[in-house]
Parts: structure tokens; C-alpha cells; sequence
């Protein structure tokens, strides 16, 4: 159906109503905006869901490395004390048993060191003793007399037979100055005896006084008093 207007021609086109009950534009655009809207607000919430968990999950995994970090330091800072505190026990055990060792080594080299100048004192004075009887001897030939006399001692008086041997070097310088007995007893030679020895023979026994022995004897003493004196106070 066409409209004519004064002084132009105008028309306009007619629009036959939708068959079967279709909407219009803008009846089909109003039923479409609340779709719309709930698949936006459904998209959103799903982005914001996604944003917010991974949030979360950065907010968490932040959190959980700063606890961890501190858990981890403290429990560190405790398991290096433990470890400090038994490296601490172990190396006073081990300065002790040092202590120990080195105070038994010092006793012991102590000991060792006084031992071995006794030995050497001994040998010194050993050494000195033969000397001074050599020199006795040979300067005062009348000390084996002396020997001679107080081994006699110890033989019963009323012996009938009795021989006295001494060493021959002995014997010669006794006749140089002429001794050739003691106590009514003639002296004789005997080269098994050494400078200062005496033998005494009898019918029931024999008897000998020999320089070595009585240096021996003389030896023990000095090294008894020297134990003595190495001795802890």
C-alpha cells in the first residue's frame, strides 16, 4: 500500500507480520540480551575463577616458600648447633686422651732418662772404683795385707794347716818391701787370682776374697740409693 505526500511522491515499504508467530528484530535482540548475559557472566566468572586460583596458588606457593624458608632455617640453625655441640664434645675427648697419652709419654721418657743417667752414674762410678783400687794397690801394696787379715778373720784359730794365695804382681811388690807372710801364714802365687784377690785353703774348706765381688756389692748400694732418689716424692 503506497502513501502519497503534497508535492512529492513517498512511500513506504510494508512488512507482512512473521508466519508463525517469528519475532521481530528487536523482539528477537530483547530474548537474546539475558542469554547473552548469562554466558558473559558465566565466561567471567570462569576467568575470574581462573585469575583467582592462580592468585591463590601464587599467594600460596609465596606463603609456603616463606614458611618453608623459615622452618628450613630454624631446623638448619638447630641441626648445625647439635653438629657443633658433638664436634665440641669430640675434640675435648680427643685433647684429652692427648693429654693423657703425652703426660704417660712424658712420665715415661722421664722415667727412661733418669734410668739411663743412673745406668751412667753407675758405669762412672764403676769405672772410677777400678781405678782407685788399681792405684790402691799398686801405690800401697800393704792393702792386700789388710784383705788378706780380715779374710782370715773368719777362719777358726785353732787351725793347724792353712796356705794363702794372692796374685802375683800382689805378691812381688809385698817382697819389695819385704812381706813374704801375714800372721805367721807365708803367701803364695796363684795367676787365677786378680790384683787384690786372696784365696785361703784349709783341710776343710777354701775360702776367697775377691776385689771384683766386693766391688759388685759396693755397685748394688750406689744403684739402691739412686732408685731411691728417682723415686716420686
Amino acid at each position: 500500500m503506497t502513501r502519497h505526500t503534497k508535492g512529492a511522491l513517498a512511500y513506504r515499504r510494508y512488512r507482512f507480520p512473521p508466519l508463525y508467530g517469528e519475532p521481530s528484530r528487536h523482539e528477537a535482540t530483547e530474548q537474546e540480551e539475558p542469554a547473552a548475559y548469562s554466558q558473559g557472566l558465566e565466561q567471567g566468572y570462569e576467568e575470574g575463577f581462573g585469575q583467582g586460583h592462580a592468585a591463590g596458588l601464587e599467594r600460596g606457593r609465596q606463603e609456603g616458600l616463606r614458611l618453608g624458608l623459615e622452618q628450613g632455617t630454624e631446623q638448619g640453625r638447630q641441626q648445625g648447633l647439635a653438629q657443633l655441640r658433638e664436634l665440641q664434645h669430640s675434640l675435648a675427648e680427643e685433647l684429652r686422651q692427648w693429654q693423657s697419652g703425652a703426660e704417660q709419654q712424658w712420665q715415661q721418657l722421664s722415667l727412661s732418662a733418669l734410668r739411663q743417667q743412673r745406668e751412667q752414674l753407675c758405669e762412672l762410678v764403676e769405672q772410677v772404683a777400678r781405678r782407685v783400687i788399681r792405684t790402691e794397690l799398686t801405690l800401697n801394696p800393704q792393702q792386700v795385707l789388710a784383705i788378706v787379715e780380715e779374710a782370715l778373720a773368719g777362719i777358726d784359730a785353732r787351725t793347724q794347716e792353712l796356705q794363702l794365695f794372692v796374685n802375683p804382681d800382689d805378691c812381688a811388690r809385698l817382697r819389695e818391701i819385704g812381706i813374704t807372710e801375714c800372721q805367721g801364714w807365708a803367701l803364695h802365687e796363684d795367676a787365677a787370682l786378680a790384683p787384690g784377690d786372696c784365696r785361703i785353703e784349709t783341710e776343710t774348706l777354701t775360702l776367697e776374697a775377691l776385689t771384683e765381688e766386693r766391688l759388685q756389692k759396693g755397685m748394688a748400694r750406689v744403684a739402691q740409693s739412686l732408685d731411691g732418689a728417682d723415686e716420686p716424692a
